[in-house]
Formats: C-alpha cells, structure tokens, sequence
C-alpha cells in the first residue's frame, strides 16, 4: 500500500470520480437540473489546520477532506409540515503531516478519518428539525472509534431578513460509544449563526459563520472529571462563488475563507498552550 501524500492525490481522485460518476449517471437520465426526489452532495475542503469542535487534530502539512452524501426526499408540501428526508453520507480527513502520511502509522497512513453518518430531518414551516447518527473512525488508528447520536435545530429565517439571513441553529451530540477529548464519553452542545449577504453586481456571497461550542457533560476533559464549560468560540469570514457550468451537471461552486478561534482552557491544553488559532479554508463543492 502506498503512503505519503500521493495516496493522499490517488484517495481524493477516486472519490471525486465517485461524485461524477454518480451526477453524470443521474444527469443523463434528465436532460434538465434534478427535480427528482434524490439529490447528491460532493467535494472536498483544503487547509492546513484542522480542529474537530475546537479540539486540534492536526496543525502541520496539507490536509484535504473530501466527501459526499444522498439526500432522499420522503415527503414535500407547502405549508405546515413540509419536509421529510433521509440522509446517508460519508466525510474524511486526509493529512500529510504527523497524524498522517508523516508519521509513524503504515498502513493508509494518510488516512487519518473517515466519518459515516445517517440522518433523518423534518422540516415545520421555517423550522428544521434533525437527528442523526455518526460513527468517527480512524483507517490510519490514530483515534479510536467514536459513536455519537446528535439532535439539530435550523431556523430559516431568510423571509424575515431577506437581504441579510441570520440562519440560526443549535446542535446537542451525545456519545454512546468514545470519546473526542479521549476520556468520559460526554454531551457537546453548539449554538451558532451564520449571516449571508450577495456582493452587488457580481456572483460572490460572503456568509460570516458564528459558532459557541460547549460542554453540557465531560465533553472538555483536561483530565477525567476535569470538565469545563467553555470550548470555544470560532467567527469566520467565507466566499462562495458560483461555477459556469451547465444546470444539467448539477450546481458546482468554489469557496474560500478563514476562522479565527479562541479556545477555552481544556482545548488550549489540547493545542500546546496556545489560545487562540487561525484557520484557512478553501473547497469546492457540487450539488444535485
């Protein structure tokens, strides 16, 4: 098996090919943009850093993190109960530095994440309701695996302020099985928004995501039992722009942008004493 970041380039090539084998099947069946009720959702984020609910993973080399899910539309109407969908999709992390193809680990050893997850969600008027079940694994063994069952909440509230939606949501994630921080399985807890404007006169959209992560129980451990309140705070500043490619082949975008992050005093344990991060993203990404 090879290692280092060329299997980092040939993992991502596949599963790129994954996603377009899996649009262009869909789109030539329709000659138009999918108004079916099964929609896929691809891509894959590039940094240099990367942190799992303010907690450090990674801060060296090059990471990439593609991935993909189906959404399957259950039921749609118009007023009142107005959705019902079911989600399936799969998320990794691959790393050249030393959680990955740069350190000890040999097999896949780029390989450091790969998350598998089913969701179902309800939609009541601009309320959306979600529940979703997640498995962390780690192909390269650095972490064990970690199952967690979390509960989401989303207001839209794009009518209410059409020119700059606030998109508030809440998340409560329970592990049953590990956990993020390496010791008591514990109850995450996130509040956030994410305010959205389009730029006049060109086709960018800046969004300005606003995140407050939390330990409801055990969830920040310095130590077992140790637990505090406080995990983190992230504001970020991200660009979105369109592709000029065909409806029929579904929508594609690129992004980029960065957060900055003030960790409380478990995750600044975490991240050798440092309090405070800078991350820089950038991804592209297709739906249909």
């Amino acid at each position: 098996m090879a290692t280092g970041w060329g299997f980092v380039g040939r993992l991502f090539g596949a599963v790129a090919l994954m996603a377009l084998v899996s649009v262009t099947t869909m789109t030539s069946a329709a000659a138009q943009s999918n108004t079916g009720k099964v929609s896929v959702n691809a891509g894959a984020d590039f940094s240099h850093a990367y942190f799992f609910r303010g907690i450090v993973q990674e801060r060296a080399g090059a990471i990439m993190q593609p991935y993909m899910d189906l959404t399957v539309t259950l039921f749609e109407g118009t007023e009142g109960f107005n959705s019902a969908t079911v989600t399936v999709g799969q998320w990794n992390s691959l790393h050249s530095g030393t959680s990955g193809s740069g350190g000890p680990a040999e097999n896949v050893a780029a390989w450091y994440e790969a998350d598998f997850y089913t969701g179902f969600g309800i939609g009541v008027d601009n309320w959306n309701f979600g529940i979703t079940y997640t498995s962390y694994l780690s192909p390269n063994d650095t972490f064990g695996t970690v199952k967690e069952l979390s509960f989401s909440l989303d207001i839209d509230d794009s009518e209410v302020f059409d020119r700059f939606p606030l998109s508030p949501h809440v998340v409560i994630a329970i592990e049953l099985d590990g956990s993020a921080d390496g010791s008591n399985e514990g109850v995450y807890t996130e509040l956030g928004i994410e305010p959205a404007l389009s730029i006049p006169e060109t086709l960018v959209s800046l969004s300005f995501p606003v995140t407050l992560g939390l330990s409801l129980s055990d969830y920040y451990e310095v130590l077992p039992g140790a637990d505090n309140f406080f995990g983190f705070f992230d504001i970020g500043v991200v660009g979105s722009l369109p592709l000029p490619i065909p409806a029929s082949y579904g929508e594609w975008g690129i992004s980029g942008g960065i957060h900055l992050m003030s960790l409380g005093d478990t995750l600044t344990t975490f991240n050798n004493g440092e309090g405070f991060q800078a991350v820089g993203v950038v991804g592209v990404s297709v739906a249909y």
